[in-house]
């Protein structure tokens, strides 16, 4: 009965997450002659001269971090950060939001100005015609949709909840997420599901991918009892790459 009830929940979950669209629009431009370079929740997005524009981002909040390329990687500009990707100039929290496009400028002293405007229709054509607006390489899509909503998050819930075994509560969420995305607080509140340390860094591994807001990813660490399950999760994120 319960494994019926199980493929049931699953079904509605997944049916469920196929039904959302989101439409956001995030453009920044720098009025520098320097090139920058972006990363949004620590994954690169392709350099693209001063202005680099991206679709269809999950909405919510997102970290994004600005560089400006330099000549010499080893000098500092005041109490700006420089490392092997340039001068960082920007580094913040944005929440992108549905329906919106949001407008991040940097000036040509660096400093990093952020607008937001509903999307307008009447510039689509402009949009779709700029191959540089509508480039495969340039968008930023995790191919995951809103997260996953409270009831459907304790459906998921009480279905690991029933199964007394940590491999068959691995299995079932390793059934669940790749066609759902989670949050942080999600992805936490199921790690403490695991009786072992070791299959909640499995866990935890694996549903990264599918985690929206991944800069607050950091919050998963307190379901760990040992520093090294920290580390070994925090080295991971470091080399992911999508």
């Amino acid at each position: 009965m319960n494994r019926i009830f199980t493929l049931v929940t699953l079904l509605v979950i997944s049916t469920s997450a196929l039904a959302w669209n989101h439409n956001t629009r995030v453009s920044i431009s720098s009025m520098s002659n320097a090139p920058i370079r972006v990363f949004i929740d620590g994954q690169r997005i392709r350099d693209h001269e001063q202005n680099i524009r991206i679709s269809d981002l999950t909405p919510g909040y997102h970290r994004i971090q600005i560089y400006r390329a330099v000549a010499n990687q080893r000098r500092r500009f005041g109490n700006q950060q420089q490392n092997q990707q340039g001068q960082l100039i920007y580094n913040g929290t944005v929440n992108i939001r549905n329906g919106m496009h949001t407008d991040i400028i940097i000036n040509r002293f660096g400093r990093v100005f952020t607008d937001e405007q509903p999307i307008d229709d009447r510039f689509d054509d402009d949009w779709n015609r700029d191959d540089r607006w509508n480039n495969n390489d340039n968008r930023y899509d995790y191919n995951r949709g809103q997260t996953m909503s409270n009831d459907r998050f304790q459906q998921l819930k009480q279905a690991v909840e029933r199964e007394h075994f940590d491999d068959n509560k691995l299995d079932l969420l390793k059934s669940v997420l790749p066609n759902n995305s989670v949050s942080t607080a999600q992805v936490r509140e199921l790690a403490q599901l695991f009786s072992f340390e070791q299959n909640k860094l499995e866990f935890a591994k694996f549903a990264y991918k599918f985690t929206a807001d991944r800069g607050n990813y950091f919050l998963v660490n307190d379901v760990f009892h040992f520093g090294t399950s920290k580390t070994e999760l925090t080295r991971y994120i470091a080399g992911y790459r999508d």
